[in-house]
C-alpha cells in the first residue's frame, strides 16, 4: 500500500509544480486502483483547462493587435484618401502630354488606398467577432449565395450544391467563412484554373468545399494556416482562415485545409447537420 501512495504523494508534488502532464499507473487494492485512476482523470482535466486558458488569451492578444492596427490604418487612410481626392480633382491642370501617366499613377495609388481599406476591414472584422444570432439555414444557400459574390473572368468557378441541407447557424457570420474560404482559394489560383465549391451531408455533419489548383498548403505550416497573421500570401493580413475557424468554432464545427492530390487545396467547413440531430433526439 505504501508504494502507490508514496507514488502519489510525489505525482501531486509534481502538479502543484506545474507538471500538469503528470500521470500515475495505478496499482495496488482497488481503492488505490481508483484513487490513482481519478488522478489522472483530474490532472487531464487540468491540462485541458490551462490549455483552453492559454489559447484563450492568445486570440484576446491577437483581437486587441487586430483592433489596434485597424484603427492605425483607418487613422492613416483618412487623409490619404482626401489627398488622393484633391490631387484627382487637379489633374485636369496637368499638361496634355502628362495627362495619361498621371492617370496611370492616380489609378495605382487607388488601388494600394483599396487593398489597404479592405486589411483594416478584415482587421476590424477580427477584432469584434459578434456573438453568433442562430436561425435555422439551408447551408446550400449560404454556398451559392457566396458564389455570386465571386465572379471573376480569370478563374472559373463551379458550383454543386445540395438542397436542403440545414443547421442552425448565423447567415451573416457564415456568409463570412464563405467568402473568405472563396476569397483564399481564388487567390491562390493561377489564371485559368477552375474552383469548385460544393456542399453535401456526411453522417451527421453539413459540409462546404472549396477546391483549387493553386499550391496548397506548404508542409512548414500544417495547421498554422489557421493561426492569426499566419500567410503564404503577400498582402494579406492573414486573418480569412482564422476567422473561418473562429466561427466554426462559434458554431460547434470544425475546418480543415488539406493538400489535393494532383496540387492545390482542399477547404472544408463541416457543421452540425439539424436533420441528423432532430432524428438522434428523436432516438
Amino acid at each position: 500500500m505504501s508504494r502507490p501512495l508514496a507514488e502519489l504523494a510525489s505525482a501531486f508534488e509534481r502538479v502543484a509544480a506545474g507538471e500538469l502532464s503528470t500521470r500515475v499507473t495505478p496499482s495496488g487494492a482497488s481503492e488505490l486502483k481508483l484513487l490513482g485512476a481519478s488522478f489522472n482523470t483530474m490532472t487531464g482535466r487540468l491540462e485541458a483547462a490551462r490549455d483552453s486558458l492559454k489559447q484563450a488569451e492568445r486570440v484576446a492578444a491577437w483581437r486587441e493587435v487586430a483592433r489596434r492596427l485597424a484603427h492605425e490604418f483607418k487613422n492613416i487612410l483618412t487623409p490619404m484618401s482626401l489627398s488622393l481626392h484633391r490631387v484627382a480633382s487637379r489633374a485636369a491642370a496637368v499638361a496634355p502630354e502628362e495627362r495619361a501617366a498621371v492617370h496611370e499613377s492616380l489609378g495605382l495609388l487607388e488601388r494600394g488606398v483599396d487593398q489597404l481599406a479592405q486589411l483594416a476591414e478584415q482587421f476590424s472584422q477580427y477584432a469584434r467577432l459578434p456573438d453568433p444570432h442562430f436561425e435555422t439555414l439551408d447551408l446550400a444557400e449560404v454556398a451559392k449565395a457566396a458564389a455570386t459574390m465571386h465572379e471573376r473572368e480569370e478563374v472559373e468557378l463551379t458550383v454543386e450544391v445540395a438542397s436542403a441541407l440545414l443547421v442552425r447557424g448565423d447567415s451573416l457570420l457564415l456568409s463570412r467563412a464563405a467568402h473568405n474560404l472563396l476569397l483564399n482559394a481564388y487567390e491562390a489560383s493561377p489564371r485559368g484554373a477552375r474552383i469548385e465549391l460544393r456542399t453535401f451531408a456526411a453522417g451527421d455533419r453539413a459540409v462546404l468545399e472549396v477546391l483549387d489548383r493553386g499550391p496548397g498548403v506548404p508542409e512548414s505550416l500544417g495547421e498554422r494556416v489557421f493561426e492569426p497573421y499566419v500567410s503564404t500570401k503577400k498582402r494579406s493580413s492573414g486573418l480569412g482562415l482564422s476567422l473561418v475557424r473562429d466561427i466554426a468554432t462559434q458554431h460547434q464545427g470544425t475546418v480543415t485545409l488539406e493538400n489535393r492530390p494532383g496540387g492545390g487545396a482542399c477547404a472544408r467547413l463541416a457543421l452540425p447537420r439539424l436533420e441528423a440531430a432532430a432524428a438522434q433526439g428523436e432516438a
